[in-house]
């Protein structure tokens, strides 16, 4: 097979009953240059069998990979290096593609290709009725770094991103061991903090379909069973030029989650201090919101 143009990257663990919904949208494609990677997490619910189903119609336009369960993240950093495309699209096994997703993205790559910073294109998601997930992008700026769009723009809800193969390959998540999550936006801020910013776009280029037993379902759950993972990440967000709102905000969590994971919120403080200078004023009611806001994640406390 030639180099595609794009690989549809896709980490599963028992969506079998999901699978056949996301191949059907990307059999729909009007953009057809692409490879569809799919990487089973440990699934026990005949996803092999699926594929194998499959891959006699796609050929080898489709590959699949079964690897031990070990968490998205590894999955992800298994693709990654895996990919033929020239970009990776990260799509989840429970959603699926606008039939004409792949072909706005193709509209927009020389644009993208022409700007030396621009580590990939970020454009919307919606959910199944069409509502847009968060807010929508920005109309006046063409690019912009991930962090900024959330710190400074305060753009939330997930989003559609499609990266540059070759830089995506060079910023893997962090791995930790007996830890089997860690939230994406560690390696969206490690891009940004290296000075690339991505293509916005609001067009829409994904739909969304959250299951009830998720990751998105399950990420207060996910981020306390995971402490390395979930503590790198908010000491790395406190080490962005972000806003002092933000900055307090995830001194915050910081806290929280070192109660959490009992470890010494003063010990947490120390470690930043050798990075960042975050204002005494702000860390103090930081750390006494900690304590007092520890009791609203209940069982986790």
């Amino acid at each position: 097979m030639q180099t595609p143009r794009f690989t549809i990257l896709t980490t599963t663990y028992n969506r079998a009953h999901t699978l056949g919904a996301l191949a059907a949208s990307l059999e729909a494609q009007t953009e057809q240059d692409f490879e569809w990677l799919v990487v089973d997490d440990g699934s026990s619910d005949g996803t092999g069998e699926l594929l194998k189903a499959l891959s006699l119609s796609w050929g080898d336009k489709l590959r699949f990979e079964y690897r031990t369960n070990g968490g998205k993240h590894r999955a992800l950093n298994y693709g990654m290096s895996a990919a033929r495309g020239r970009w990776i699209f990260i799509v989840d096994s429970d959603d699926r593609l606008p039939t004409d997703a792949l072909e706005k993205a193709s509209r927009l790559i020389a644009e993208a290709d022409a700007e030396p910073d621009c580590a990939g294109i970020m454009g919307l998601r919606v959910d199944p009725e069409g509502g847009v997930l968060g807010e929508r992008l920005p109309d006046d700026v063409r690019f912009m770094d991930a962090a900024s769009l959330t710190y400074r723009r305060g753009i939330r809800g997930d989003k559609a991103e499609l990266f540059k193969a070759e830089v995506l390959r060079s910023f893997p998540f962090p791995e930790f061991e007996g830890e089997t999550f860690i939230t994406e936006c560690v390696v969206w801020y490690r891009i940004a903090r290296s000075g690339k910013t991505l293509l916005v776009t609001n067009d829409v280029l994904y739909v969304c379909d959250y299951q009830g037993d998720g990751l998105s379902a399950k990420s207060l759950e996910l981020r306390v069973r995971n402490p390395e993972g979930t503590l790198l990440f908010y000491r790395e967000a406190l080490d962005l030029d972000i806003p002092f709102p933000g900055l307090l905000r995830e001194a915050i969590n910081l806290m929280r989650f070192s109660i959490l994971a009992r470890r010494s919120p003063v010990d947490e403080i120390l470690k930043l201090s050798r990075r960042r200078w975050i204002p005494v004023l702000g860390l103090m009611p930081a750390l006494v919101l900690a304590f007092w806001d520890k009791r609203s994640l209940g069982g986790y406390a």
